[in-house]
C-alpha cells in the first residue's frame, strides 16, 4: 500500500491532541494519542511508506540502518495505539511516532464523521508496518532510492505488498535492522528489485513462484555470460593459438546448465547448510520423478528441477507439488545469499 500526501488538511498538535481541519468541507476533528508524542521534528523532512510482515507484534520496533547509516525506524502501526510496548517512553521513537501520526492523519478521509473519538486503526489495517526515514540522513547515501533496498528489506522479513517474507523470523534481541544495496555488478538491474517489491511476495502458486525466483537465476547467469565471454575474447586477443581447442570452452559458456553451476561455485558464496538443504530437496524431487541427478551438485540439480517443471509439469503428482512448496522456500533463501554475495569471478 502506497502512502501519498494530502494537501487538503490543516493539522495542529497541542497538549497531546491533534486538531485536523478539512479545508474542503471546513469540518474539524480531534485525535488524542495514547502516547506522549514529541513534535520536535518537521514532517516535511521525513518520508514514510507502508510495509508488510506476517509476524505482527506491537513490540517489533526497530532502528533502520541503510548501508551503515541510521536513517529511521520500522514499527507496526499497532504500536501507535498501545502503551504496552517497550518504546512507549523512548524519546526518539516518540519523535518519529509523531511524524507518522501526522502523516497518517493527512490522508484519512473523515467524510461526514460527527465525532472525534476514533483510533488510527479505524482507518488503517492493523497489519501495516511503517517505515519512516529522515531525508537528511538518507541523503548522506549517494543517489539514495528506497527501492534499491527492497531485496534487503525482504531478507529481513518485510515487503511492499503481500505478507512479507513469512519464512524470516525476527531476532528479538537485535533491535536494529541493517539493509544494504545489492553488489555493484548487479546493483543497476532494477528488475530484481521489482520482483521483490511487486511480484514474489504476492505469488501463491508454487509453480509460478518457482519461475519468478528462477528469473533471478536467469538474470545472474546473464551477467556470468557477459563476464565469461569478455574473458574468452580477451584470451583470444592475447593469444590466437589453439583456437580449435577453445571451442569446448566457448560451448560451456553458452550452455545454461554450466553457467548455473558457475554461479553457485564461482560467482557467489552461499552458506553451506543452505546449499545442502536445497540440493537435498532437488535430489528428492528428481528422484521421485525418475530424473537423473548428481550428488552434491546443487547447480546441476537445480537446473534439472527447472527442466522438469518447464517440460514435465503435467507429470508432477500431489507429493511433488507439496515438495515444490518446500523447495521454493529453500530456493528463495539461497537466492538471497547469492544476490548479496554475487561477485565477478
Amino acid at each position: 500500500m502506497k502512502y501519498e500526501t494530502n494537501e487538503n488538511k490543516i493539522i495542529k498538535y497541542h497538549d497531546g491532541v491533534f486538531k485536523v481541519k478539512d479545508i474542503k468541507t471546513g469540518n474539524e476533528f480531534l485525535y488524542k494519542s495514547l502516547l506522549s508524542l514529541d513534535k520536535s521534528f518537521v514532517p516535511d523532512d521525513f518520508e514514510m511508506c507502508f510495509l508488510y510482515n506476517d509476524e505482527v507484534s506491537e513490540n517489533n520496533i526497530f532502528n533502520l540502518y541503510a548501508d551503515g547509516i541510521r536513517i529511521g525506524w520500522i514499527f507496526p502501526i499497532q504500536s501507535l495505539e498501545s502503551q504496552e510496548h517497550d518504546y512507549v517512553h523512548n524519546e526518539f521513537y516518540l519523535k518519529y511516532a509523531y511524524i507518522v501520526v501526522y502523516k497518517l492523519l493527512q490522508v484519512v478521509e473523515f467524510a461526514d464523521r460527527e465525532y472525534s473519538d476514533f483510533s488510527i486503526l479505524d482507518y488503517y489495517s492493523d497489519d501495516i508496518q511503517i517505515l519512516v526515514y529522515d531525508k537528511r540522513n538518507a541523503n548522506q547515501i549517494k543517489n539514495f532510492d528506497l527501492s534499491k533496498y527492497a531485496v534487503g528489506l525482504f531478507s529481513k522479513g518485510y515487503s511492499f505488498c503481500g505478507e512479507g517474507n513469512v519464512f524470516k523470523k525476527f531476532d528479538i534481541l537485535d533491535k536494529n535492522i541493517r539493509v544494504k544495496q545489492l553488489p555493484k555488478p548487479i546493483r543497476d538491474i532494477s528488475y530484481i528489485n521489482v520482483l521483490f517489491m511487486e511480484l514474489i511476495p504476492l505469488q501463491e502458486s508454487s509453480y509460478s513462484k518457482f519461475h519468478l525466483i528462477y528469473q533471478i537465476i536467469e538474470i545472474l547467469i546473464g551477467v556470468v555470460f557477459n563476464y565469461k565471454i569478455k574473458s574468452f575474447i580477451h584470451e583470444i586477443e592475447v593469444s590466437s593459438d589453439d583456437l580449435f581447442e577453445k571451442r569446448e570452452q566457448l560451448s560451456k559458456i553458452t550452455t545454461e546448465k554450466d553457467r548455473v553451476i558457475w554461479l553457485f561455485d564461482n560467482f557467489s558464496s552461499v552458506e553451506l547448510q543452505k546449499k545442502e538443504i536445497l540440493n537435498s530437496l532437488c535430489e528428492k524431487m528428481l528422484q521421485d520423478n525418475e530424473k537423473k541427478y548428481k550428488g552434491n551438485n546443487v547447480g546441476n540439480n537445480l537446473y534439472a528441477v527447472r527442466c522438469l517443471i518447464v517440460h514435465n509439469l503435467y507429470s508432477l503428482d500431489e507429493d511433488s507439488r507439496e515438495l515444490l512448496k518446500e523447495l521454493n522456500n529453500s530456493f528463495l533463501d539461497v537466492v538471497l545469499d547469492i544476490l548479496f554475495t554475487f561477485h565477478e569471478s
